[in-house]
């Protein structure tokens, strides 16, 4: 009798330059079987080069970073990886920011204040089940 199939998790790299904001993320994130943290960048030109090496399927990206923002980043990265999620974070939620991302590729916007939803965005996105609506539980 066959196995069924598993799917192996969804890589994604974390992008932010507030570390405390990533390294919360990457707690909230490892609680999902469904994912997993391949990598942490505290810049755009990190990213880039992370997302290069290391083709995430997911890239939750920050938008406003010292030396590389998130816009540019996210435009460079799509040009060489179109197959790849980019998700924008921004502290900001307006429709210059949301807009800004979508133009540059990004395949979703989120604020910073909902990131608590992030598993079912990556969800919708992918079209990967990520999380149960029982494990909700905030980033802390």
């Amino acid at each position: 009798m066959p196995l069924p199939c598993i799917a192996e998790p969804l890589s994604i790299l974390v992008v932010d330059d507030s570390v405390p904001f990533r390294e919360a993320l990457c707690r909230f994130l490892k609680k999902f079987a469904a994912v997993t943290v391949v990598g942490e960048a505290g810049d755009g030109n990190s990213a880039i080069e992370m997302a290069l090496r290391l083709v995430p399927q997911v890239i939750l990206m920050d938008v406003k970073m010292p030396r590389l923002g998130g816009v540019e980043a996210t435009r460079r990265i799509k040009r060489v990886l179109p197959g790849t999620h980019v998700i924008g974070l921004s502290s900001q939620d307006d429709t210059v920011t949301r807009e800004a991302m979508k133009a540059a590729g990004s395949s979703a916007f989120m604020a910073k204040a909902l990131s608590h939803t992030l598993p079912h965005l990556i969800a919708k996105i992918t079209g990967r089940h990520v999380a149960d609506d029982s494990s909700s539980d905030g980033i802390s």
